[in-house]
């Protein structure tokens, strides 16, 4: 807990000195015009997008997308890149399982990734301010000083390029201006919940050299409670890792991270304009939240796990006394999704006895600890310049470096750790776009480009499992080429032809490290079946046509409608967890090619915007990861290997709503269907037990979402602002093998059920609105939920989930200059 203090201290430090650097400005210090966001409009206000690499109103754009500003993200109260889902049709996006370090999962229309290797390509493209993030593995960003977020469903082969075979996210921060645009905010909250947040634009040179500062700092105690198990129940033989009476080793999932971001705009002339930024975050987080669901037996009877005997137990028991407590009050498993049953010391599904110790190495080294944290340093700085070389030719160039380095500790969340893992990771990247946007008179808008792309990420562990131990260091190089055109015709008026290429060439390789733990009884060597893999190479290169072909007709100025085919891919590569050589297997890209209808409709004075769409993709050579791999010649060795399962059909259709039947009146409302089948099935994956009866990867055939704000004017006393968001996602299975092909029952170990959540807000503001303090609720049925689960049990018989925060409350306070 005194490092927890100290880690508050420092964030109240840094913020103090941020909002002291923000009020000092004299460039903020003038009296602040309304936000432009909050005067009253005449129905529903324009978004504009960039999706088609041009500025356009989001209603003349065929594509369905979700467009959130930053101040609707604050309404709702979303931080972070996870929180976005909850509103958008058909969007996944999670924290991962504790496991794969922070991270998110994210998936658009069935389509995505789990797993947070560098080995494996992410589905959804994730890009703030254009520039491309090629890992999960530190995806969970928070949302700072954000102008606006874009989520583009479906295939965006021809315009984001690689691994948007889902979909794209896009997050665009707020630019450098002359506005007097300012701001500081404090946020507290439960579990110790501290915020401040704040950002100012600053006049450098009148008219030619702007700079924007922003930042935040956020601390929070966890909401998982770790306990020593031998403390709890004094009768067990388990050996204790805790010191003093308090039985309390610690808490997972807490917070503590600074974030500040320099942007620089110059405009030299009418003609140009150049951004620069530069973004730090610092993060020093607790490790993931994460708790036993199922236990089974861990190995043979009689394996040492931390000095004592496995157990003699069936597979996969629920509820069953597995540690050998000697008073005989078990220990135990979480029930399904319920609470922790049959424990005599609590009943709160938010505890484990997680200690991230291994007092007793079945290596024979010496005893060791795990860091407990979730850290992550991250940098990076860009540049974009744009040059209006006439009227109707504009040249734009994006180059950007970033990179980052983290360490995350994992365990199982029982005293025994038979998966211990201390991780370290690394990347750093460069990436350069060159893009020509035509404007031919009004017929035609055409752009042409080209798109560079380099990275090296590097992982490094300490990996303990049942009955192996090893250090592992794996380097990824990959190097990414393409060029691209995209083109919009208009014949007619109210008809537009619309046409899209990429060629992408990839390449990329895994240099495999497999070392010894030194003090080992083997004397730091190699364990026998890892040792052929050391410095072993697995390569993967290949080439991609990517293309995009439709219409779109405006039926009135109210009514527009398009139709179009659009394919996108996710690249190949290697099996980066093999635990012999006969498991270091390729796998191939996937594709996909979608066919899509929808209209964007903006009626009654734009007081009513409906926007719908319906699709059918066609998804071949999915990858999954499976743990049954008879294909490598040993089916009953431990396995985690991707292989591509086959093809399917995936349908579905989505709306979005929004309803402004008075001024001060605010409904949203958004519905998605979704339905996933296989067409064939690989022989691999048939051989490892996925049949055409299996349901895809976080498919939620159901997804709907309804807020509701009213802004209650109070005269001359300002403006009070009630907001309600509930939100509902049907059940979805982690697991690639999730239905019996005989009984047609579901996979538990990998099921998330359904639940619905509900959020609040109560916000007032000053006349002039220069201050505003604000309540908001989340989770106010403190519903039990899981983010995320890992099933494990290929190799330590074990599943472990995420549980979701429970109720929680936090106020306000903001002040803009």
């Amino acid at each position: 807990m005194g490092s927890a203090k100290s880690s508050m201290r420092t964030t109240v430090a840094r913020a103090a000195l941020l909002v002291a650097a923000l009020a000092a400005s004299p460039a903020i210090a003038q009296s602040a015009p309304q936000d432009p966001q909050a005067e009253p409009a005449q129905g529903n206000a324009e978004i504009i997008v960039t999706a088609q690499f041009r500025s356009q109103k989001l209603q003349d754009v065929p594509i369905a997308i979700t467009a959130v500003t930053g101040e609707t993200l604050e309404q709702r109260g979303q931080t972070n890149l996870a929180d976005l889902g909850t509103n958008a049709p058909n969007v996944t996006l999670r924290q991962s399982a504790a496991s794969f370090g922070p991270a998110v999962v994210a998936y658009i229309r069935g389509v995505g990734q789990r797993d947070t290797n560098f080995a494996l390509e992410p589905g959804v493209g994730l890009y703030i301010d254009d520039v491309y993030l090629p890992t999960m593995h530190g995806s969970l960003l928070n949302l700072v000083d954000l102008d606006r977020v874009e989520i583009l469903r479906g295939p965006q082969g021809t315009l984001a390029g690689q691994n948007s075979i889902g979909g794209a996210i896009r997050l665009y921060s707020k630019k450098p201006s002359a506005d007097t645009d300012g701001y500081v905010s404090a946020t507290y909250g439960r579990f110790n919940r501290l915020e401040l947040r704040g950002g100012a634009n600053f006049t450098l040179a009148p008219d030619q050299l702007f700079a924007r500062i922003s930042g935040a700092s956020v601390n929070k105690d966890g909401y998982i409670t770790r306990y020593d198990y031998r403390c709890t129940h004094p009768g067990s033989t388990i050996p204790s890792t805790v010191t003093g009476k308090d039985c309390k080793l610690g808490t997972e999932g807490g917070k503590s991270y600074v974030a500040g971001r320099l942007a620089l705009r110059w405009t030299p002339s009418s003609m140009i304009t150049a951004d620069i930024a530069v973004d730090v975050t610092r993060d020093n987080s607790e490790p993931g939240a994460s708790t036993l669901l199922y236990v089974g037996r861990q190995a043979a009877p009689g394996v040492v796990l931390n000095g004592l005997a496995t157990p003699t137990l069936p597979a996969y028991v629920l509820n069953g006394n597995l540690f050998g407590n000697a008073t005989g009050s078990p220990y135990v498993s979480y029930s399904p999704f319920g609470n922790f049953a049959q424990d005599t010391f609590s009943n709160s599904p938010y505890i484990n006895y997680e200690n991230y110790t291994d007092t007793a190495p079945r290596d024979g080294s010496a005893p060791w600890s795990a860091p407990l944290k979730a850290a992550l340093n991250t940098w990076g700085i860009s540049g974009t310049l744009t040059a209006d070389v006439s009227d109707n030719l504009q040249l734009t160039s994006i180059t950007a470096y970033r990179e980052f380095d983290g360490i995350y500790s994992t365990g199982d969340g029982s005293p025994f750790n038979p998966s211990l893992q201390a991780n370290k990771v690394f990347n750093h990247q460069f990436s350069q776009e060159l893009r020509a946007s035509a404007k031919v008179g009004d017929i035609a808008n055409i752009t042409v480009g080209g798109y560079y792309f380099n990275k090296t990420s590097r992982y490094e562990a300490r990996i303990t499992l049942t009955t192996l131990a090893f250090l592992e260091e794996d380097t990824i190089p990959a190097t990414t080429k393409a060029v691209f055109a995209n083109a919009d015709v208009s014949p007619i008026e109210n008809l537009t032809i619309l046409g899209g290429i990429r060629y992408t060439d990839q390449s990329k390789s895994f240099r495999y490290g497999r070392f010894g733990v030194p003090g080992s009884a083997s004397g730091g060597a190699v364990p026998p079946s890892l040792a052929p893999l050391n410095g072993l190479v697995g390569k993967f290169s290949g080439s991609r046509v990517d293309y995009r072909a439709g219409v779109q007709y405006r039926f009135t100025p109210e009514i527009m409608g398009y139709a179009q085919f659009s394919t996108g891919f996710r690249g190949g590569g290697v099996n980066p967890r093999p635990f012999f050589p006969q498991q270091a297997l390729p796998h191939d890209p996937e594709k996909l090619k979608a066919y899509e209808v929808g209209f964007k409709t903006d009626l009654f004075d734009r007081r009513m915007r409906l926007n719908t769409s319906a699709f059918i993709n066609k998804y071949t050579d999915i990858l999954v990861t499976v743990a049954n791999c008879p294909i490598t010649g040993a089916p009953a060795a431990p396995c985690s290997l991707p292989l591509n399962a086959g093809n399917a059909t995936i349908k579905g259709f989505e709306a979005e709503l929004a309803l402004r039947p008075v001024d001060a009146f605010t409904i949203e409302a958004s519905l998605a269907y979704l339905n996933f089948k296989y067409d064939s099935i690989s022989a691999a994956a048939a051989n490892s037990g996925i049949g055409r009866e299996d349901r895809g990867q976080y498919i939620s055939p159901w997804q709907w979402s309804l807020s509701a704000q009213y802004a209650l004017d109070l005269g001359g006393a300002g403006t009070l602002t009630p907001r309600v968001d509930v939100s509902h996602i049907d059940s979805f299975n982690r697991n690639a093998n999730n239905v019996d092909a005989v009984s047609g029952g579901r996979d538990i170990f990998g099921e998330i059920k359904g639940y619905t959540l509900v959020n609040a807000r109560l916000a007032y503001a000053t006349e002039d609105r220069d201050w505003e303090i604000a309540l908001e609720g989340r989770n106010l049925t403190n519903k039990l939920y899981y983010a995320d689960v890992f099933d494990n049990r290929g190799s330590t018989a074990s599943v472990q989930g995420t549980p979701a925060e429970p109720r929680t409350w936090a106020v306000t306070l903001k002040r803009r200059f």
